[in-house]
C-alpha cells in the first residue's frame, strides 16, 4: 500500500504502526531487566564470565587492556625487583631492552625521570613501552603486563593472588636487610635460610599445586598460568642462587621436604621461553651486594 500519499494516510499508517508493536515496546522494560538479571548471573559464574571476557579481548584474566608493544625496561644490571615481569614477558614473547643503570649513571638518570616524571619516586624499576604507556613500580608493571598478555587472575581469584603477592612482598625486606647487611657474614645468612626463609616457604607448599596435577592446570591460581606463578618462581630461585653461595659448611637445600613447591619449581624452568631466557647472557648473573664474611 503506498501510505504516502496524504497527511491523513500518515496518520492512519501511523496509528496502525502504534497499535500493531506496542506489546512489543511494552515489553522493552523487561527485556532490560532480564538482560540484567543475565548480565548478573554471568558475573556471578567464574566460568560463564571467564569466557565471555575471553572472547571479547581474546585474553585471559580480570580485567584485559590492549598489547603493550616493546617494552624499554629502566633498571640496574642486576636481577633484583624486575626479575619477576622479565620472567612473565620472555614467556609472552614481548620484546623488550634494558638500560642497565650503575653507580656512575644512575644519579644523572635519576634526576631526569624525576624531572620528566617516569621515576615519580625517584627509583626503579619503570617501563616505557611502544604503545605510549609509562609505569613505575614493580607489582604495577608485573600486574599490567599481566593484564596485557591474558596472565592476569580471574576475577574470583584476586583475593587469593593478593595473599600470593602480598606473602613475597613481605619475604623480600627480610631478606634485604640480611644481604644488604654491610657486616653480613655466612652464619646470618645460614640463620636467615634455617629460620626466616624455610618457614616462609612452608606455607607456599600448602597453597602449591599438587605434584600430580596436569600439566595445563599445575598453577597458584586460576588453573592456569598466572603474574603469581612468575613472582613465586622468582623468589625461590632467588634463595636456591642465595643457598648455592658460599655461605661455608654444607649447602642448604632451601626446598627440602616441600615436594610441591619443588615441583613447581622444576615444571616452571622446563618451561621452553623461561628455559631459554635462564640459559641466555641476558640474564643477568646472581650476586650479592656484599660478599658474607667468614666466621671462625
Amino acid at each position: 500500500r503506498q501510505f504516502l500519499f496524504s497527511p491523513f494516510e500518515n496518520v492512519w499508517f501511523s496509528r496502525r504502526f502504534s497499535d500493531r508493536f506496542r506489546p512489543s515496546m511494552d515489553g522493552f522494560p523487561i527485556l532490560v531487566v532480564l538482560l540484567g538479571i543475565g548480565a548478573f548471573f554471568v558475573g556471578q559464574n567464574p566460568h560463564i564470565s571467564r569466557a565471555v571476557r575471553h572472547i571479547v579481548s581474546g585474553k585471559a584474566g580480570c580485567m584485559p587492556v590492549p598489547d603493550v608493544g616493546n617494552v624499554t625496561l629502566h633498571y640496574f644490571a642486576a636481577r633484583g625487583r624486575a626479575e619477576p615481569f622479565r620472567l612473565l614477558m620472555e614467556e609472552a614473547g614481548i620484546t623488550w631492552t634494558q638500560t642497565k643503570f650503575n653507580k656512575e649513571t644512575w644519579p644523572a638518570a635519576k634526576q631526569e625521570g624525576l624531572k620528566s616524571g617516569l621515576y615519580p619516586f625517584g627509583q626503579v624499576p619503570a617501563i616505557v613501552t611502544t604503545s605510549g604507556l609509562q609505569l613505575a613500580q614493580t607489582v604495577a608493571i608485573t600486574r599490567y603486563l599481566a593484564r596485557s598478555t591474558g596472565l592476569d587472575c580471574d576475577c574470583g581469584d584476586y583475593p587469593h593472588c593478593d595473599v600470593l603477592l602480598l606473602g613475597v612482598e613481605d619475604l623480600i625486606p627480610k631478606a634485604g636487610k640480611v644481604v644488604w647487611d654491610p657486616e653480613f657474614t655466612t652464619a646470618k645468612g645460614r640463620t636467615y635460610l634455617t629460620d626466616v626463609s624455610a618457614p616462609w616457604f612452608a606455607f607456599y607448599e600448602k597453597f602449591a599445586p599438587a605434584t600430580d596435577a596436569p600439566a595445563d592446570k599445575a598453577f597458584f591460581a586460576s588453573n592456569r598460568l598466572t603474574y603469581v606463578d612468575f613472582v613465586i618462581y622468582n623468589i625461590v630461585d632467588y634463595h636456591i642462587s642465595f643457598a648455592n653461595s658460599d655461605m661455608g659448611g654444607e649447602k642448604i637445600n632451601v626446598l627440602k621436604d616441600l615436594p610441591k613447591l619443588a615441583a613447581f619449581y622444576q615444571r616452571m624452568s622446563q618451561r621452553p621461553r623461561i628455559a631459554a631466557y635462564l640459559a641466555s647472557d641476558r640474564r643477568a648473573q646472581f650476586s650479592l651486594p656484599y660478599p658474607p664474611k667468614k666466621q671462625a
